[in-house]
């Protein structure tokens, strides 16, 4: 019975389970922080293409192509309105008259560094465009 006793308190068993634990955990920390840090980029991508095409769709609505620039560019800041984000908006009225169109290009400086991931920058710029007919029927054109 002593054999057995000295077996077991001389054995490798369960040394496995301490080296999975050194290195599965890191693992797991670095691949939950990479996941969160896809989740804040796809959402920031849905967030501006909802901007752009809120900015679009004040452009098109507006009577002037000076009004358009106005419009967009006070869409685009109410739609990230409570965000740290620095929005442009840049609206291409070349074709501002009735059947015709408004193109909203936006651009936004989207911080990440409280994810703290190295090797990632501390913004992330993120793009979209919307274009929007401009009703044909409307009053006031």
């Amino acid at each position: 019975m002593t054999r057995y006793v000295s077996w077991l308190l001389w054995s490798d068993r369960g040394s496995v389970s301490a080296e999975m634990t050194v290195f599965v955990v890191p693992c797991m920390m670095v691949l939950a922080v990479f996941l969160i840090f896809c989740g804040r980029a796809a959402s920031a991508s849905i967030d501006v293409n909802a901007a752009a095409a809120a900015a679009a769709r004040a452009a098109a609505d507006a009577p002037t192509p000076a009004g358009a620039h106005t419009a967009a560019a006070d869409a685009v800041t109410a739609t990230t309105a409570g965000t740290a984000w620095t929005c442009a908006a840049n609206t291409n009225t070349g074709a501002h008259h009735r059947g015709g169109k408004v193109t909203v290009s936006v651009s936004c400086v989207v911080p990440v560094s409280d994810l703290g991931l190295p090797g990632v920058g501390a913004t992330k710029t993120v793009s979209a465009t919307a274009t929007e007919p401009i009703d044909t029927y409307r009053a006031g054109q």
